[in-house]
């Protein structure tokens, strides 16, 4: 498992890895999504393709998060797959697949309210990439 969920207080978060920054992006957002609902439910039935920027690579991924996160909350779409292109340090080419949220087929766990910049940048690691997202909930 590229992602394990850490205790905060009064919060949750994960640390994930991965061995390049495509992939930290896909398995922060998988580590995110499965804290609010099982990720083996939700079916890619529909895709969206949008550009995503940031000040820097942890600001893009956090910005990456946060779509995410109002796809769910503002439009009630749960995103089951995010597939990322870098086109450079700040910007991103995403492709997501979703389906509509159903809650007679997605069960809930948890509110997740905000992404935020607590747990520090990317790291280079060994092998790859490391990152830390505090979300509040």
């Amino acid at each position: 498992m590229p992602f394990e969920v850490i205790e905060h207080t009064a919060d949750t978060g994960i640390r994930v890895w991965a061995p390049d920054l495509p992939s930290l992006f896909s398995e922060a957002a998988r580590g995110m999504l499965s804290q609010i609902t099982e990720l083996a439910r939700v079916e890619p039935v529909r895709e969206r393709t949008i550009t995503i920027e940031g000040m820097d690579e942890t600001d893009l991924l956090i910005n990456t998060l946060r779509e995410l996160l109002y796809m769910f909350n503002g439009e009630e779409l749960l995103a089951a797959a995010l597939e990322v292109e870098m086109t450079n340090g700040s910007a991103a080419k995403e492709r997501i697949g979703y389906e509509k949220y159903d809650p007679r087929k997605h069960k809930l766990h948890m509110d997740i309210k905000a992404v935020t910049y607590a747990g520090g940048d990317i790291r280079k690691i060994p092998g790859g990439f490391e990152i830390t997202v505090i979300f509040d909930i």
